[in-house]
């Protein structure tokens, strides 16, 4: 914002507060896996456009709908914005893989286990190939619920694994509820872990 809000413009906008919510809500309608904090940060936006169009208008022109294209342009802006930053970064698995295609991760593993005790490294490969025969004894819901647990352990959201799935992401975690209460009752898995 450029300059200071005349009081008449402070008014306007309090009077049309309500705006930049409709706008945001009109405009994610579609995305079904809208994170809060998206939201807050389109608010957060769209309150700044407020702002401006308050400081902007003009006193001739009606201003609730110069406020909402104002509000909607920003919006838009902010997603080509969020577009360039996240096609200018590479995922993780990106950095992990060598141009011949073969992975780093061994490596990383095995730095991972040297900081380990002795005990906890056996402790840890033990009830890794505990859960991997869990996963394939057990039921289907129980082995994607024990794999979904493993990757968002590893770092991915239950969107991104739903996404893996082409499945909604309540089913994952509906999954993931499911393999935990059958982990919490498993006796062996329990005393590896103890």
């Amino acid at each position: 914002m450029d300059g200071i809000m005349s009081y008449e413009q402070k008014q306007l906008v309090t009077t049309h507060l309500s705006l930049v919510p409709r706008m945001v809500r009109a405009l994610t309608r579609s995305f079904s896996h809208l994170s809060q904090d998206e939201f807050d940060e389109l608010t957060q936006t769209g309150y700044l456009a407020l702002c401006n169009a308050a400081m902007k208008c003009s006193p001739t022109q009606p201003f609730p709908p110069y406020a909402r294209a104002a509000i909607r342009n920003a919006i838009y802006d902010y997603w080509r914005d969020c577009g360039k930053r996240k096609s200018a970064f590479c995922s993780l698995d990106a950095i992990l893989t060598a141009e011949d295609g073969s992975t780093y991760e061994p490596e990383f593993m095995l730095c991972k286990t040297d900081a380990l005790s002795p005990e906890q490294a056996v402790l840890s490969k033990e009830s890794d190939s505990y859960l991997k025969r869990l996963e394939c004894a057990g039921s289907n819901h129980l082995k994607k619920g024990i794999i979904s647990l493993r990757l968002q352990q590893s770092g991915y959201t239950s969107a991104e694994v739903a996404k893996l799935y082409k499945v909604p992401s309540n089913h994952v975690r509906a999954w993931q509820s499911k393999a935990r209460k059958q982990l919490r009752e498993d006796q062996e898995l329990y005393a590896l872990l103890a």
